[in-house]
């Protein structure tokens, strides 16, 4: 199967350990972990790994998410005229 992007929701009373664990089985199967935030880390693996990683102690949810082929649009600080003109 192609790798595509997964939400993994890390359990509200998982420990340090168990994280690391999630992260090793992610990369372990040849996936790459995208986003770390929180609790909630994106990592693009391979579909046929998505059942190990929700078996994996300290994950309390996981699945594939889709963009829909949309492009996330990149932020861009924007520094106002007059901060311009001060400097």
């Amino acid at each position: 199967m192609p790798i595509e992007p997964h939400l993994i929701k890390v359990a509200e009373n998982a420990t340090a350990f168990q994280v690391q664990g999630i992260l090793k089985v992610v990369l372990g199967t040849g996936g790459r972990i995208e986003m770390v935030t929180g609790k909630t880390i994106i990592a693009s693996l391979d579909s046929n790994y998505a059942e190990l990683v929700k078996k994996t102690p300290g994950v309390a949810l996981a699945g594939g998410i889709s963009f829909r082929g949309r492009k996330i649009p990149k932020i861009i600080k924007k520094v106002s005229d007059e901060k311009q003109a001060e400097s």
